[in-house]
């Protein structure tokens, strides 16, 4: 199982913090703790636990990915470029 991806969107969820989209979609547990890194740009590895959530937009054709609810970070602290690394 691939354990890196990159971040393809991240945005805030008010009061809950920051939230990471992936453009796969994996077979990781909803609802339970997955532990991550998220590593920047510059090198710099921010650790959280994720939790995951299924996104799916309908435009023409059905777009999915998943959504890691990242506890702990706020959408300011994850940079463009950055990766989700699953440990």
């Amino acid at each position: 199982m691939v354990n890196e991806f990159a971040i393809a969107e991240v945005f805030e969820i008010t009061g809950r913090g920051a939230v990471a989209a992936i453009d796969q979609v994996t077979d990781r547990a909803v609802g339970k703790p997955h532990p991550v890194e998220v590593v920047t740009p510059t090198g710099e590895v921010l650790r959280a636990d994720a939790f995951k959530e299924q996104l799916l937009r309908r435009q023409p054709t059905p777009i999915e990915k998943e959504a890691y609810m990242l506890r702990g970070l706020h959408k300011i602290d994850i940079p463009p470029g950055s990766r989700l690394r699953f440990v």
